[in-house]
């Protein structure tokens, strides 16, 4: 059986990757305070903290891959 080329969605790998970060932060923070800080703590939190960054991050990364994906093509 042949591998076929399946074209990720881009909204659903952004919503995974933010939903890691969240995952991880929430992680971290309940290392420190030695208790789970719940979800909507630790999403609330990360939004506020670190949502713009991680933003500007992912649009220089998609302006990167665009730019490789446009060269490829010339």
């Amino acid at each position: 059986m042949t591998q076929r080329h399946i074209k990720k969605d881009p909204l659903a790998e952004i919503d995974r990757s933010q939903h890691e970060e969240i995952k991880q932060y929430k992680w971290i923070e309940s290392e420190k305070l030695g208790k789970d800080i719940g979800w909507e703590r630790a999403r609330q939190e990360w939004l506020a903290k670190h949502f713009p960054a991680w933003k500007q991050d992912r649009w220089q990364r998609a302006i990167r891959e665009a730019d490789t994906a446009n060269v490829s093509l010339n």
